[in-house]
């Protein structure tokens, strides 16, 4: 079976998280929004609510010649619908999503003239329409696309028309919750995106699941709370902060609860810079971390702050080779200021991995740092994200 990933509005780390989680040699890109997975069959509704950056995931049903008359379009788009669409006791409901086809490909039209199929087969249809040429994944979840009926989505490959079938899509409400409804919330320490948290999570790559995990800079704990949602049963959150301690426990007792989990983080107000003398050598699998990333505001002396950020990363770093276990791996976030100020800690005794398989870094639209790492910001940030991941 072959699947497309609609992927997030930073699809090179999307790409990262997915070759992480599911291995490099079946993924192939198709373009900024698409990328190909070949011949494996996936259970997708678990493995989206695993994806930070993954918004659908569809299964390719068929391709048809980019040219192929409207008419035969529309009927085995029908066909498609009445044999893989849910059914429910009322209208067929369905929506069509333009995955940048161009030409003469008018999906509101297609519709109207699917609709008509399905009528002389005496179905009753809904059509689903949007502003958009993609139908988001809140549209498709509020009216009930994959309970009720399907989304088709439609992409061009070299000179095919690709039709593919709406899996899952992101669980955006669920990820609304966690953000907005726990009942700490910090501007200052805890302001790391919950998909981000994700994403690093899943580059870290674990061998196992029972091997501990570690976020140094727990802030407001969340990527404690998300590695708890995704199946870590060891995790240990340090911060200096006893504000942050407090936040991290009141949150990730409230996810506990809201999903009824049986996993108890542990907290404790620790220097990052000082963990050797409280953990023991060699027994943490992997440490996931955004640290203090510097000043929002007030960046006039940039090497000042470059030169405090440098030797508290290097200092931690230190500590982190020290209860790491042989294998392990350290993903971080370190800030890039302005976009062209980079941090240069010591890293003598790590081997640095690059988050991008090598297949995918010569893509056009990939955008990589000039240490080829992976970068995360939105307009007018002046403090971007760089994804560093280290390997003992």
């Amino acid at each position: 079976m072959d699947y497309i990933f609609i992927l997030g509005t930073h699809p090179a780390w999307s790409v990262a998280e997915i070759a992480a989680v599911l291995g490099e040699s079946d993924l192939y890109w198709e373009n900024e929004r698409i990328l190909i997975k070949k011949d494996a069959e996936i259970a997708a509704e678990n493995l989206i609510k695993r994806l930070g950056g993954t918004l659908k995931i569809a299964q390719i049903e068929a391709f048809v010649s980019a040219d192929i008359p409207f008419p035969k379009l529309a009927k085995q788009c029908a066909e498609l619908l009445l044999k893989k669409a849910a059914r429910g006791d009322g209208k067929l409901v369905f929506g069509l999503s333009d995955q940048g086809v161009g030409g003469r490909f008018a999906a509101d039209k297609l519709g109207l003239n699917i609709k008509k199929e399905l009528k002389n087969f005496n179905i009753s249809s809904r059509l689903v329409t949007s502003q958009e040429k993609e139908l988001s994944s809140v549209v498709v979840g509020q009216n009930k696309l994959l309970n009720r009926g399907a989304e088709l989505i439609f992409f061009r490959h070299d000179q095919d028309l690709f039709i593919a079938r709406t899996l899952a899509i992101q669980p955006y409400k669920d990820l609304s919750r966690r953000d907005f409804g726990r009942p700490s919330r910090d501007d200052y320490s805890g302001m790391l995106p919950l998909k981000l948290a994700r994403m690093m999570i899943n580059c870290a790559a674990p061998r196992s699941f029972s091997d501990i995990l570690l976020d140094p800079f727990c802030g407001s704990g969340t990527i404690v709370t998300e590695a708890m949602l995704m199946g870590y049963r060891q995790i240990i959150g340090t911060d200096l902060s006893e504000k942050a301690i407090k936040n991290s426990r009141a949150n990730a007792e409230w996810v506990r609860e809201l999903y009824g989990l049986d996993i108890y983080p542990k907290f404790h107000i620790k220097n990052a810079t000082r963990l050797a003398q409280f953990l023991k050598p060699k027994t943490v699998g992997t440490i996931v971390s955004e640290p203090y990333l510097g000043p929002q505001r007030g960046l006039d002396n940039i090497e000042a702050v470059k030169a405090e950020l440098q030797t508290l990363y290097s200092q931690a770093l230190d500590n982190f080779y020290q209860i790491l276990s042989p294998g392990g791996r350290v993903v971080m976030v370190w800030p890039v200021f302005f976009g062209r100020e980079f941090l240069k800690p010591a890293l003598d005794k790590w081997q640095p991995i690059n988050a991008l398989p090598e297949k995918f870094s010569h893509i056009p639209w990939v955008k990589l740092s000039y240490r080829d790492t992976l970068l995360y910001h939105r307009a007018g940030q002046r403090v971007w994200r760089e994804l560093i991941i280290l390997e003992k």
